[in-house]
């Protein structure tokens, strides 16, 4: 065979050189590089795979959110210039491709999987020894725990690339390996490799290239976070954008701006053993408590565990998701409960005639809460709570002429999972104050009657 020289037929960009000598060349075998759009990260990535597959014998992964989205993007996937991705592994290195499974079998017997972090449980059956995790960021969460034992056990590694999404698993990997998750350059910690850049660093895209996209109408808020990697903006049709939210980690309030308050919960119910969650949210005033999360619980159970933290907090109201909630509901009214409990419809009637639906009233107050110029709330810093909050759109439906929250299904398209902490948080707003600034602010833009005879 003749002399094959890696990467093939790519010459590396100066910013791509680190993280290729560091596990081609050097001793990492842990590594995350937060890239901006267009700067070449799934074709270093590639290259660094089959490199290292070369180097030891065994199964290597190459894993992106969703299987069908990774195949199209490797498999069958072209550069800008129309070179296909494959092309990039050097063709004398390949034994056999396997189009059903998108799998390549190499020369020295490695074989390398395309596939998706939808189906965790197919990732860690084979016991791979290396792994690249493309576009991390909208990653199924959880799915990582899972296969790093298999990388622990047996002296594997992984990379793993993506563009911030909000401050979501990613953002907390990368707070546990950077002294500064936003700080420019590539680290060494440990066994780890970390880099972070932006176009400023790169030069890639041009200005000139992201003005034409600013022209063209891209939000100044999606070309923060695509070309300069910020991990705090959010979509401008996000409901609660992260924007707002990121101030009321840090705001610590005093007791005595919140103890005067009533207590008021908020109950969503789910009795799945994976998936949704039970939840309960505990507000007062500005203060919102850490939620409560439970899992495969049945309605007496989890009633008894909101008993718990009715006992803890004494309550002046418990809103309760309606839908699931039934069996829940009827148990706390047996048990002497019933004066404080208060069944929500998520899609029932709205208080305003502006929203859609009741969950789109309860979303948009919540924003107001916490959007608050005067009277900024104290959130926990729970990952799943941040990353649900900040996740739903907020549409217009032009057939009806009102403000509506995007559906689950059309979250679940996008790879938003389901909102089971905010949705215990909205209900706590079940019955607040709509803000009419808002309102106006939306007609404003959206050019929506608002009947202002209809605002509470």
């Amino acid at each position: 065979m003749s002399e094959i020289n890696l990467p093939y037929d790519l010459i590396l960009r100066d910013y791509q050189q680190p993280v290729w000598d560091a596990f081609v060349h050097g001793t990492v075998n842990r590594g995350l590089t937060v890239w901006p759009r267009r700067n070449g990260k799934d074709l270093i990535a590639l290259n660094i795979l089959v490199a290292k597959a070369i180097q030891r014998v065994g199964t290597y992964l190459y894993v992106g959110p969703y299987a069908t989205q990774t195949r199209n993007i490797i498999w069958t996937g072209a550069n800008k210039e129309g070179r296909r991705f494959l092309d990039y592994i050097p063709p004398q290195l390949i034994k056999k491709k396997y189009e059903t499974t998108k799998e390549i079998l190499l020369v020295n017997d490695s074989l390398i999987r395309i596939t998706g972090s939808d189906d965790p449980d197919s990732l860690v059956g084979g016991n791979p020894v290396g792994m690249v995790g493309t576009e991390f960021s909208l990653w199924r969460d959880g799915v990582l725990d899972l296969l790093r034992p298999i990388f622990a056990e047996n002296d594997g590694w992984f990379l793993l690339n993506g563009t911030p999404r909000g401050l979501n698993h990613m953002y907390e990997l990368a707070k546990s390996v950077a002294t500064d998750p936003s700080e420019s350059g590539a680290k060494h910690p440990d066994k780890w490799f970390y880099q972070y850049l932006t176009r400023d660093n790169t030069n890639i895209p041009t200005e000139e290239a992201i003005q034409e996209e600013r022209e063209s109408g891209m939000p100044e808020s999606q070309i923060k976070q695509e070309f300069y990697c910020s991990w705090t903006s959010s979509s401008e049709e996000i409901c609660i954008p992260l924007d707002i939210i990121e101030p009321c980690l840090n705001n610590k309030l005093h007791k005595a701006e919140y103890e005067n308050e009533p207590i008021v919960l908020g109950v969503d119910v789910a009795f799945a053993a994976k998936g949704d969650k039970a939840t309960i949210a505990i507000r007062q005033g500005r203060l919102l408590h850490p939620v409560r999360a439970f899992q495969g619980l049945d309605a007496m159970d989890f009633a008894d565990q909101i008993v718990i933290v009715i006992k803890e907090y004494n309550p002046s109201m418990v809103f309760i998701d309606a839908g699931m909630g039934d069996g829940v509901i009827s148990r706390l009214r047996r048990l002497g409960y019933g004066e404080i409990i208060v069944p929500i419809n998520f899609g029932g009637t709205p208080q305003n005639a502006m929203y859609a639906n009741r969950t789109t009233e309860m979303w948009v107050r919540t924003r107001d809460w916490i959007n608050s110029a005067t009277a900024a709330p104290q959130l926990p810093a729970q990952e799943e709570l941040i990353r649900e909050l900040s996740g739903p759109y907020l549409n217009l439906d032009n057939d009806r002429n009102k403000v509506a929250i995007e559906s689950k299904k059309a979250r679940k398209t996008r790879g938003i999972p389901s909102t089971d902490h905010a949705d215990a948080v909205i209900l706590t707003h079940a019955e607040d104050t709509i803000a009419l600034d808002f309102m106006l602010s939306w007609n404003e833009t959206t050019k929506i009657d608002v009947d202002t005879s209809q605002i509470m």
